[in-house]
């Protein structure tokens, strides 16, 4: 999955005009650098496929199928993934920014220096998930899965935690109140050991 020379190319106009004739299936396209801005592509199979520095803020991608797709600085502010499927895909540096991630599956994702200030990633599935670097400053991850998870040096700070399972946050750095997974608050820079 390196460029647009792996992958058939589909313009955007091309996509939502298949989209809004009933087709779902998108699988293993290059889609690199578009502007997505607003869609509604819920529930779509766009997994194996090449989103790498696309525009997402405001879409509508609620069930959609992203896994094992290159994601890199993609922009997702404010989008609505909520129950998507982005298991085993590359979100390096992809800002999810006050984005509905509730329930989303990102199991065996790479997440590295993600951005995902005031997300809500409550029930979400983040095992196995590399969040080393991430921002979750304001994150809502109530009762997601975190085994596995590595939040090294991730700033969690005024996240809620509370009922997150399996969670590991060692190497994490708090700067002010962040719910804990047993309800306790903790207050103060500190890193976790």
């Amino acid at each position: 999955m390196e460029d647009e020379d792996f992958f058939p190319s589909l313009e955007v106009e091309e996509l939502l005009e298949r989209y809004a004739a009933g087709e779902r299936d998108f699988r293993d396209t290059y889609f690199g650098d578009s502007d997505l801005t607003g869609v509604n592509l819920s529930g779509t199979d766009l997994s194996e496929s090449d989103f790498t520095s696309t525009n997402f803020t405001n879409a509508n991608l609620s069930r959609a199928n992203l896994s094992k797709s290159m994601v890199m600085s993609a922009t997702f502010e404010c989008a609505d993934l909520s129950y998507a499927n982005l298991s085993g895909s590359d979100l390096t540096e992809c800002d999810f920014s006050d984005a509905n991630l509730v329930g989303a599956n990102f199991s065996g994702s790479e997440l590295f220096t993600a951005i995902l200030r005031g997300a809500d990633l409550s029930g979400a599935n983040l095992s196995n998930v590399g969040l080393n670097v991430a921002d979750l400053v304001g994150a809502n991850l109530t009762d997601a899965d975190l085994s596995g998870a590595s939040l090294d040096s991730a700033n969690i700070t005024d996240a809620n935690l509370t009922g997150v399972k399996n969670a590991n946050i060692s190497g994490a750095i708090i700067y002010t109140s962040t719910t804990m997974p047993d309800g306790s608050v903790v207050r103060n820079r500190q890193i976790c050991e």
